[in-house]
């Protein structure tokens, strides 16, 4: 039987040695030439195959614990589970977070995206949050092996918004691997942790600063039509900027008015266009065999990414601060907000399925709030001076 003294007594030969144990079958001591010393098990696989696997490097472990690990796995193998080796192949060959991010990205999105679940311009932010984050900090983990610290490791430091946005990616990776049986259920690593506070954005444009961005549009209408159109086109319309250059002539109807948009993020919709809107398209020219509304050369829509470029040109000559492109959109329903354009209404304008959205614009105008606490106030302070409190009906 294997002894700690037979251990640190055994000596290296010119060929590998083995001590056997007489308490667990199959369990041993394997010296090396090198003079390295390992606790082995000796077994007979499922297919009656025998093999050798090694259990740890004797400077590693005490015997006692190496000949309770062997009889463990006897144990396992008697109750129909894998073999230590075949254990360990499986555990090399699983897959990694970058074979994870590899099966979302060319597997399950374009399927989403032809469901219509799931946007281009969405799966190219996937894209980038992935090779800019997740990739870096988790690509060469194994799936199975990811931990909540390694999760909290890779935000660690990120600004509210893209962390929040990384997190929320990383969530849907791991419950997809979840899904997929890669990884144990109700085991996601990023669920639990913490977001990053995100103050809603209220900036919006003055009458006064409209029409300076207006002006310097104009001064740029010749070098970039395309941009200078799209960006009057979601000043006048509120529409998001991404829908407008998704705009096809064949989804556009002169006579009715209407804008048709197969493909927005709440599905299907149609626009009532205003007669400004209607005027930013037909001014606009049409390029042969062209189907793109707002295009600079006749073979493709203009780039988000030129659009905002021109933007923030413009805006930076009309000695606007801190304006994005997207608060051309907030101006459009804060002002619909502030002319009485109920919740409903507003939920139609922005194009989303609830009144949430609906609900900040009106609460942000503000108006039946205001005056209700300037009422209050000034009935309050009557009767601090002594006075009659005068009952003022509130506007409804």
């Amino acid at each position: 039987m294997l002894t700690e003294k037979r251990i640190r007594d055994a000596k290296p030969g010119p060929k590998p040695a083995f001590l056997w144990d007489g308490q667990v079958k199959g369990f041993g001591l394997r010296v090396f030439p090198t003079g390295h010393k390992a606790f082995v098990l000796k077994y007979r696989d499922a297919a009656g195959r025998t093999k050798l696997a090694t259990l740890a490097r004797a400077s590693e472990i005490s015997l006692a614990d190496a000949r309770e690990r062997a009889a463990r796995e006897l144990v396992k193998m008697r109750d129909g589970e894998t073999d230590p080796l075949q254990r360990r192949q499986e555990a090399r060959n699983a897959p990694t977070v970058a074979d994870l991010c590899a099966r979302f990205l060319t597997d399950y999105a374009p399927g989403r995206i032809e469901r219509g679940r799931l946007t281009e311009r969405t799966l190219r932010e996937y894209r980038l949050q992935i090779d800019k984050y997740v990739l870096p900090a988790l690509g060469r983990s194994k799936v199975a092996a990811v931990t909540r610290g390694d999760v909290e490791s890779m935000v660690a430091g990120l600004p509210g918004t893209t962390r929040n946005r990384v997190l929320a990616l990383a969530s849907r990776l791991f419950t997809l691997a979840e899904h997929w049986e890669i990884r144990p259920q109700h085991s996601n690593p990023a669920r639990g942790i913490e977001r990053a506070r995100e103050e809603p954005r209220d900036r919006t444009l003055s009458a006064s600063e409209l029409a300076g961005l207006s002006s310097a549009l104009t001064e740029r209408a010749e070098r970039c039509p395309a941009s200078v159109a799209a960006i009057r086109f979601a000043a006048v319309t509120g529409l998001r900027i991404g829908e407008i250059l998704a705009i096809r002539w064949e989804h556009v109807d002169f006579e009715t008015g209407r804008l048709t948009m197969p493909e927005t993020k709440t599905g299907r919709r149609v626009h009532d266009l205003p007669a400004p809107a209607l005027a930013v398209l037909a001014g606009l020219p049409r390029w042969n065999a062209c189907p793109w509304v707002f295009t600079g050369s006749g073979t493709a829509a203009v780039t988000y990414r030129t659009v905002r470029q021109h933007f923030a040109e413009a805006a930076r000559a009309a000695g606007l601060d801190d304006v994005r492109l997207h608060d051309l959109r907030r101006t459009v329903m804060t002002s619909a907000a502030a002319a009485g354009v109920g919740t409903h209404v507003l939920r139609d304008l922005l194009g989303h399925k609830t009144t949430a959205m609906a609900d900040r614009y009106v609460r942000a105008v503000g108006n039946p709030v205001r005056d209700a606490r300037e009422q209050v106030g000034a009935t309050m302070a009557a009767m601090m001076d002594g006075g009659e409190a005068k009952v003022v009906p509130l506007r409804r």
